[in-house]
């Protein structure tokens, strides 16, 4: 057989795959679905599929540290929300998840740093950031 026979249905093929694949919304939904069944496993793979589907989205980046560290993954978290800020140097959510993996971490200034350069960015979070301010200053 040669390939022009077999080209319709390596084509059907790719396309059947290409469906299967998905897109990063399908699977940020999928991975939510795992982490709320508590299939952390699941939950991970789904959230780093959607980072390779689309690697420079901000809030796929934010969804995946935010996962992280909730999972204790701290290191990778911290890693993911540099990552976010570095695309986006305004996000006051990326510029708060950083704080807080530095304050999981006992890195209490880069934590403080983190929290003031988001209410730099939106002077509105100013509120909701004043008791975690508050609390690194009794430390």
């Amino acid at each position: 057989m040669t390939w022009a026979r077999q080209l319709p249905g390596l084509l059907a093929l790719l396309c059947s795959l290409a469906a299967q694949a998905g897109t990063a919304a399908d699977f940020l939904t999928q991975a939510d679905r795992y982490w709320a069944e508590g299939k952390l496993v699941q939950a991970q793979q789904s959230f780093e599929s959607a980072i390779a589907e689309e690697p420079d989205s901000v809030p796929v980046r934010l969804r995946l540290a935010g996962f992280q560290l909730a999972q204790q993954q701290i290191a990778a978290s911290i890693g993911n929300y540099q990552t976010a800020i570095s695309k986006e140097p305004d996000n006051s959510k990326a510029w708060i998840g950083l704080g807080l993996a530095y304050l999981h971490s006992s890195r209490a200034e880069l934590a403080r740093a983190a929290f003031a350069e988001a209410v730099r960015v939106d002077p509105s979070r100013k509120e909701k950031i004043a008791p975690l301010i508050a609390k690194l200053d009794a430390r």
